[in-house]
């Protein structure tokens, strides 16, 4: 099947494209709505995969020219737009369907096939000729039960050959078929293309299934009244059905390609969460402007698909609340800023965390296994909930990641914390007699006498629990259902939160009491600390203490010499251009603060400092550093 892919973020196109055609089809990509409709007016399509948002041409634009020409090619919306109104608009506007980023890939390979059943009702997910048989639902092909090991473009000319078993197909139809356009073979191509196909159709037991028709081209050898199409009982059991058509829960396969994908695009969109981080800046000393704010919503918005594309559910989700939150227009009130700021850390974060493609499954739980297995002991998780099941999964999960995870009856909580201290806790917030009582409890674990990072989830959806257990401490709120794989994900984010602690760090500011001050804070936290108000000796003590994160000012009276100068020698400095810096300022002027990014600052604090905000900007600054 041929697919035409109108996307304007290059790396989503490609990431989309990458798994499109591991499912064996043909894709062709435009980045914007002019070439993407000149396409579908050149070619024939099965279906145009259309994004809203696009340069030169919307999306809505796109399908009313298209539908004005009588093109009746299947369109499926995908967009971050996410109201009720716009599917309307979208749907009325000539769209066949709609799919909301992020979306889940299995949905939406269920809808491609679902809007083309709509054109072609015989369609199913498995047809079969004599002893050959094709499932789509697992892009497989098996001869007498045994599976053949095809190439895209020879399972590609197979289904095309099953599904159209009466028609004769030139070279130049099939390479017009199963070629995307930016490929061009040659005739020559299909012809060995076929030679390969029938080569492995004879040696599995089904010689001569295609055959040549002298002057015209290749059709398939059995009528259609031979073949074998399934019933609905002989579909899996374990199927689903959207919109009349059948699909099969897998995983779609992921290419070896999409790291580099990854590496390719991370730092553009680091550079887009940069720019809504000093824009976000810039509101909060009252100097943003309507046209910045207008450019934040576009950011976010193109974030929203981008990040999605690659797996990042949680950071789509926090670009699409920063996208609403400009999109409503800025009331500048302290609430909504802070809101914002939030937001943006939060989504930072998510973005420097991700490792997204980089490793199978099974090399990242050995990573993960390697790294506790250097702490000094193995850690240990204490699960709170009555689910018995759900108990058991978790503590298989949590083994394949070197986790000792063990279970505490209700009556023996206190006994069980005493005689084996966990360095984490999962609380079901129905593990006790009722909610209340278990956020007493959560107040108890997260008190100045335990300390206990906790993980709170629950099928309650309720934003006022949500408050409480943000309020009490809680280090996560997670919502049932939930896998044991995205609980164990969010657990190692606490213990390597808690791992963070014991790093050196470096401040260099002139006022001798403000060092003091940090002194007095950080050492109660367990950093490794060294202090100094002479930047002159800046170079030599760097290098000789070695630290996990600079803290400095950006003024320094005594020497002459700036915070901003001695972020720009370390940036400066293949060797230290990658340390984490934060900035301690009295300065709120819009313009000192763009200098320190500028100069390559990673934060930025105004004083009077606050002990939590300062706390959790370096556990996030050496965690993201860490993780680098």
């Amino acid at each position: 099947m041929k697919i035409l892919l109108v996307e304007d973020d290059e790396g989503a196109a490609l990431v989309l494209k990458n798994i499109l055609t591991h499912q064996h089809y043909t894709v062709d990509l435009a980045s914007d709505g002019e070439t993407g409709l000149l396409l579908a007016q050149m070619f024939a399509y099965d279906l145009v995969l259309l994004d809203i948002m696009l340069p030169k041409l919307d999306g809505l634009m796109f399908c009313r020219q298209l539908r004005a020409q009588k093109n009746d090619t299947s369109i499926l919306l995908l967009t971050a737009l996410d109201s009720s109104t716009s599917k309307v608009i979208g749907l009325d506007a000539g769209a066949d369907d709609y799919v909301i980023k992020p979306f889940d890939t299995n949905e939406l390979f269920a809808r491609i096939r679902a809007l083309m059943r709509r054109k072609t009702p015989t369609r199913s997910s498995t047809i079969q000729a004599g002893n050959v048989k094709l499932d789509t639902s697992n892009c497989q092909v098996t001869c007498n039960g045994q599976l053949l090991h095809l190439t895209a473009k020879e399972y590609a000319l197979l289904e095309l050959f099953l599904r159209n078993s009466k028609r004769i197909f030139t070279q130049e139809m099939l390479l017009d078929y199963l070629w995307s356009s930016e490929e061009m073979p040659l005739v020559n191509t299909v012809r060995a293309h076929i030679k390969a196909l029938r080569r492995k159709l004879k040696l599995a037991g089904a010689d001569d299934l295609i055959e040549t028709v002298h002057r015209f081209g290749y059709r398939l050898k059995l009528g259609l009244d031979q073949l074998k199409l399934p019933t609905a009982k002989e579909f899996d059991s374990q199927s689903t059905e959207i919109d009349g058509t059948v699909v099969n829960q897998y995983q779609p396969k992921l290419s070896s390609a999409l790291p580099d994908i990854w590496k390719r695009f991370k730092p553009k969109y680091s550079e887009q969460v940069t720019s809504l981080e000093q824009n976000i800046t810039a509101l909060l000393v009252g100097t943003q402007t309507e046209e910045v704010a207008q450019q934040s919503q576009a950011e976010a918005h193109m974030l929203i698909g981008s990040l999605a594309s690659f797996g990042l559910t949680e950071a789509s989700c926090l670009s699409r609340e920063i996208e609403k939150i400009f999109r409503a227009g800025i009331q500048q009130s302290i609430a909504q800023v802070q809101r914002l700021s939030q937001l943006v850390v939060a989504l930072r974060q998510e973005l420097e965390r991700a490792t997204v493609f980089d490793a199978p499954v099974t090399v990242a739980k050995h990573f993960q296994r390697q790294r506790f297995a250097n702490m000094k002991q193995q850690p240990r998780l204490l699960i709170m909930d009555n689910d018995t099941l759900l108990c058991q999964q978790l503590i298989e999960e949590a083994a394949l990641f070197g986790i000792e995870a063990f279970v505490a009856p209700l009556t023996d909580v206190k006994d069980v914390i005493a005689q084996n201290l966990p360095d984490v806790v999962l609380l079901d917030l129905h593990f006790s007699n009722s909610v209340e009582s278990a956020l007493e409890l959560l107040a108890e674990l997260t008190s100045n006498n335990l300390a206990l990072p906790v993980l709170v989830f629950t099928e309650v959806e309720d934003f006022t629990y949500r408050l409480k257990v943000a309020r009490l401490g809680a280090q996560f709120f997670l919502h049932k259902p939930v896998i044991p794989a995205s609980v164990m994900a969010a657990v190692i984010q606490v213990l390597q939160r808690a791992n963070v602690t014991g790093a050196k760090i470096m401040v260099v500011d002139s006022d001798s009491q403000m060092l003091e001050t940090l002194r007095t804070l950080l050492s109660t936290w367990g950093f490794e600390l060294t202090l100094l108000n002479n930047s002159q000796q800046f170079w030599d003590t760097l290098n000789s203490f070695n630290p996990n994160l600079l803290i400095l000012d950006t003024e320094m009276s005594l020497s002459g010499i700036s915070g901003i100068d001695l972020c720009q020698v370390v940036r400066n400095d293949p060797y230290w251009n990658h340390l984490p810096i934060l900035f301690l300022s009295g300065r709120k002027d819009a313009q000192t603060i763009n200098q320190v990014f500028m100069a390559g600052a990673d934060d930025y604090l105004n004083k009077p400092i606050l002990e939590p905000e300062l706390i959790t900007r370096i556990l996030n600054r050496l965690e993201r550093g860490r993780l680098q």
